[in-house]
């Protein structure tokens, strides 16, 4: 069975996570694991014992945060899997995640994400797991995605079976897949039209597919505009690509369309060497 993992903190954020995570359990059939990071808040001068009984501590008052707030939502603790850990959490997943897992995080607000592009806990995630990634912003509510914006590139190839991993995962509530570009030079257009026209032929078997090409200077806010506020309609990038590299498609892709658009974000794991 499909694995998500599920990375809480306990903010005010969690419940909406929680309830996010059951949504896509019933919805798609996969189980949960839940993981949280204990604070670790040792004094630097205990002794080895003293640090082991605080870090107990920690992760037996974690549990018990766990099942509160699960009770809240009426969900049976038995239904699912929680781990409170005390290393370091990027670490921990690239050991104890496979690529057949799914991670679901959630971005809580300006605050957090003004630091994406510096330096962060999802931007760790997203820079050093190679895995499928799922991020949310704070005000989605329900989030089971009907529609998929694809942002492709012909010099960034897709990966193509962590994209068949993606969709059978879905199954049949993704009825459609825009694929998109940004032309930065108009040279561009002819290769990048012919690239998407490809995807778009395999995917149309299934999909109800569509081409959309953006160039000028309001591309961005365009693209912006087309899926603000609209919780079912999901950015897939893929990591390594261009708008995960580049450091204006980043900070538009993720900043300004998932924080200000509250556009919901998949990132697609790069091919393996």
């Amino acid at each position: 069975m499909k694995k998500l993992i599920v990375l809480i903190d306990f903010s005010p954020y969690t419940q909406t996570i929680l309830k996010l995570a059951f949504e896509w359990q019933k919805s798609y059939d996969i189980s949960l694991k839940f993981i949280y990071k204990i604070p670790g808040l040792a004094p630097t001068l205990a002794n080895s014992s003293s640090k082991d009984q605080i870090i107990e501590f920690e992760k037996k008052e974690a549990g018990k945060a766990f099942t509160d707030a699960i009770n809240k939502l009426g969900v049976s603790h038995g239904d699912v899997d929680f781990l409170a850990i005390d290393k370091q959490l990027t670490h921990f997943l690239s050991e104890e995640t496979s690529q057949d897992d799914i991670l679901l995080l959630g971005l809580k607000g300006t605050g957090f994400l003004k630091k994406l592009l510096i330096g962060s806990t999802a931007t760790d995630i997203i820079n050093h797991l190679n895995r499928l990634i799922i991020a949310l912003p704070k005000s989605i509510e329900h989030a089971i995605p009907t529609k998929l914006a694809l942002a492709c590139h012909v010099k960034y190839p897709l990966n193509e079976q962590a994209l068949s991993f993606l969709l059978n995962t879905l199954g049949s509530s993704v009825v459609e897949i825009e694929l998109l570009t940004i032309l930065t030079d108009k040279e561009e257009r002819g290769e990048s039209e012919a690239y998407l026209n490809k995807l778009k032929d395999k995917l149309s078997i299934q999909y109800r597919c569509t081409v959309k090409l953006y160039e000028g200077a309001d591309a961005f806010e365009i693209i912006k505009t087309r899926y603000r506020n609209f919780p079912d309609n999901y950015l897939v990038l893929q990591k390594g690509s261009r708008t995960l590299n580049d450091q204006l498609f980043r900070k538009f892709f993720i900043n300004d369309l998932v924080h200000d658009g509250q556009t919901p974000l998949m990132v697609l794991p790069c091919e393996e060497e």
